[in-house]
């Protein structure tokens, strides 16, 4: 059954895989415009590295003319003419947007040959040094290229635009780049745009040049100079970019930055760009640039959206598909749910919902301070009809004790069927008569449904089993009370089946003891904690030993002594016997080599072979092969078996004790007289010897009935040519009697009890028999 949580959930569910797939499709979308708009942010970052680079290579350009320029005149010690400057800077500039020129320092006091010098020179009589006016010192300019402002204009006058440079270069004798001002050497109305860069650099002469020239104290000769428009500069760096570039650039010398240059709007410059500073002179610039769009405008949307609306379609096509299903399994669980319920065999309440039913059941009586009697039924022998008649009719038997267990229940008793041929029975005590306590309704419940059915023409007799706990005495849950019910029918089934037993706190000891001797007896088989011990076995008449009974000990280091009566049946129970079989051959046959190499002359030993043990398939290999392994003679080696194996497989049985007789192994049937006895067993196969068990013994003296039985099976035995073995005397009166009766071979504490295997050499019995030749 679901829960209505886990229904609403089910429901929900198609919407559920519609939303995951498009939030996976959404996050695909979003990681690729990320990728995109990164890769887009690297391109970017790439063109104004591209960018700044060449507009830093264009002004090292000019900065390298500008210094092949000085290095012109500084190398002509001052005696450079006009028509040679114009050529030199002709052959060296390869851009004509910059231009040069060179201003020569002159004293106040040699104003007047400098003109008359400058005035033969040019050609022209009217040059002279303006603006007009008397200064200490004059730095007119003297060499121009190209010839766009007039000879003889003194850079040192306040009409200068940039005057602050040269006197910087006058007093500090270093490189110096402008601020951007408007053009220099014109007179410029207040609104002249600043878009002019001048670049300046002293000139020096050397000492011996001094002569004649017009130098300061420190041979300054003069400044050469190289003025560039902005925008000219800008068009060359972008001229040779094919990206489509924007860009602002600011002088940052100073604490305020004057912004020079800009060839985007305003809004671009919001957020998005890259930046880089350049270094000119003693100036630094800031240069910005980006792309001429927004970065949304280069990203490519098409293939994100396109993966967004592929999922967009992949969701709604799995939510429908989702939905498909949904309902179609909301329909097979309605379907289901009709017989999870109820058993479709049957007609009772299903393995799951009687579980489902106890738990209700056990919080019921909880809260009420009421009983629960938990009955776990199963059908006896049930397995032979089905391999009998088929387990269709089976299944028609099933369905005839279901409606007999619904007739003989109180009302109000909850019935399961576990399947199989197991049923759940839950009785809430009050629910019952007062005057049938839970044994008697046991009682009366195995007598009902063993009565016989009539199936399909047929009439088949079945008896029942069951086994009972009771809440809260023993189990305080569910699967505590089926499992102590279960255990409680392990023993019904156990004391002879067509019975009931109830869960108790002896039968819960002896469940842990039996498990603990299981899981200590596996561990035995891998240490030393088992021994085989010997019993011999007396000729009646002459009181000699003709043979020993190999016996299983065990001694544990938790458990103590354990009897072979407690651990041998649980053995069987569990399959442990199998081992702990193949362990006491292998130990016999080992004691049986020690004792010929000591010298012992010992009679045949005799094993005790278990059930399971003869229906394996490789029973008889594994004999040969320890026959062959210890080299030991087969007579030497008697098997005693039990007549309960004859009865479960009488046929294979019989061919392998045929197979083993014939080896020269003697057999013995262990126990006669205590099981389903057939004189067929002794009649048909080749048995040796039957062993009369020590029940018939024990009161042989006393009841006169055990000593008719006893004498009966002696004479039987004779009858047959059978020896007959007679176990667990005690007392010389049960020895003179068994004389009497004629009994061949006896064992018992009257003669010895089991001895260790170290114990042969020393033993009477043994002793007396090496003495002798021979045994019979």
């Amino acid at each position: 059954m679901i829960s209505l949580k886990k229904q609403a959930m089910f429901n929900k569910a198609h919407y559920v895989v519609f939303c995951v797939v498009f939030l996976c499709g959404l996050a695909t979308s979003l990681a690729m415009y990320l990728d995109e708009r990164s890769h887009i942010g690297e391109q970017q970052k790439a063109l104004g590295d591209k960018f700044a680079n060449k507009l830093s290579g264009v002004l090292q350009q000019y900065t390298s003319e500008l210094n092949s320029v000085a290095a012109l005149i500084e190398s002509n010690t001052g005696d450079v003419s006009p028509r040679h400057f114009v050529g030199f800077v002709k052959s060296l500039v390869s851009n004509q947007d910059i231009q040069f020129f060179f201003a020569q320092y002159v004293p106040a006091k040699m104003k007047s040959t400098f003109e008359s010098k400058l005035r033969a020179r040019l050609g022209d009589t009217s040059f002279s040094i303006y603006p007009q006016g008397d200064r200490q010192e004059y730095m007119p300019l003297s060499l121009i290229y190209p010839n766009e402002i007039p000879y003889g204009f003194d850079i040192l006058s306040t009409q200068y635009q940039d005057l602050v440079s040269v006197q910087q270069v006058r007093n500090s004798l270093m490189w110096t780049a402008s601020k951007p001002l408007a053009t220099p050497f014109l007179q410029t109305t207040q609104n002249a745009p600043a878009n002019t860069i001048i670049l300046s650099a002293p000139i020096y002469l050397p000492l011996e040049s001094r002569s004649n020239k017009p130098t300061d104290n420190i041979v300054f000769y003069g400044v050469v100079g190289a003025y560039f428009n902005i925008e000219n500069l800008l068009k060359q760096v972008t001229s040779s970019l094919k990206e489509n570039v924007v860009f602002r650039i600011a002088d940052v010398s100073a604490d305020n930055p004057v912004w020079f240059a800009d060839s985007a709007k305003k809004t671009l410059w919001d957020k998005g760009y890259d930046t880089h500073y350049l270094s000119l002179a003693n100036r630094k610039w800031r240069v910005d640039s980006r792309f001429d769009s927004s970065l949304w405008t280069q990203v490519h949307l098409f293939p994100a959206l396109s993966v967004l609306f592929s999922f967009f379609l992949l969701a709604c096509f799995l939510t429908f598909y989702t939905n498909k299903l949904l309902l179609r399994y909301r329909s097979a669980l309605d379907a289901a749910s009709k017989y999870i319920e109820v058993d479709e065999l049957t007609g009772l309440l299903s393995r799951y919902y009687v579980q489902h039913k106890l738990s209700e059941l056990l919080v019921y009586c909880q809260e009420e301070n009421k009983k629960l009697a938990t009955f776990v039924l199963d059908l006896d022998h049930f397995k032979t009809i089905n391999e009998a008649f088929g387990h269709e009719l089976g299944d028609k038997l099933i369905v005839e004790v279901s409606r007999r267990l619904s007739n003989v229940l109180p009302k109000n008793a909850v019935i399961g069927y576990l399947g199989g041929d197991a049923f759940l029975i839950l009785i809430v005590q009050d629910d019952l008569k007062e005057c049938e306590p839970l044994d008697c309704l046991a009682q009366s419940i195995i007598q009902k449904i063993s009565e016989g059915y009539y199936v399909e023409g047929l009439t088949l007799n079945i008896g029942c089993s069951i086994g009972g706990a009771v809440y809260p005495e023993f189990g305080p849950d569910a699967t505590t009370l089926i499992k102590y019910a279960d255990m409680a029918l392990y023993h019904a089934k156990t004391s002879g089946r067509s019975t009931y037993r109830f869960y108790d706190v002896e039968m819960g000891g002896r469940f842990e003891r039996n498990v603990r001797i299981e899981r200590r007896l596996r561990k035995a088989l891998q240490t030393t904690g088992l021994a085989l011990h010997f019993q011999p076995k007396v000729d009646l008449i002459s009181e000699r030993c003709v043979g020993m009974e190999a016996l299983l000990r065990w001694e544990d280091e938790e458990l103590g002594v354990v009897s072979p009566a407690e651990f041998i049946p649980i053995a069987e129970q569990t399959g442990v016997i199998l081992p702990l079989g193949d362990w006491v051959f292998e130990q016999a046959f080992r004691h049986l080599v020690e004792w010929q190499e000591q010298g012992i002359t010992v009679p045949p030993v005799a094993i005790n072979c278990s059930a399971a043990q003869l229906k394996r398939a490789d029973f008889f290999p594994n004999l040969l092969s320890l026959l062959d392994k210890y080299k030991v003679d087969p007579c030497l080696l008697e098997i005693e078996v039990t007549e309960s194996i004859l009865i479960e497989d009488a046929e294979s049985c019989a061919e392998l004790l045929r197979q083993i007789s014939r080896l020269g192994v003697k057999l013995a049937i262990d126990d006669f007289g205590t099981g389903y006895s057939s004189l067929s067993y002794l009649k048909d196969l080749p048995f040796h010897y039957v062993k009369i068990d020590q029940v018939f013994i024990r009161d042989i003296t006393e009841d006169k009935k055990h000593a008719a039985l006893t004498h009966a099976i002696i004479s039987l035995g004779h009858n047959l040519n059978l020896k007959v073995i007679a176990e667990g005397i005690s007392n010389v009166d049960q020895l003179i009697m068994l004389q009497e009766f004629g009994c061949d071979i006896g064992q018992g504490y009257l003669f010895s009890k089991a001895l260790g295997a170290s114990s042969m050499g020393s033993d009477p019995m043994i002793v007396a028999l090496n003495e002798k030749e021979g045994f019979d």
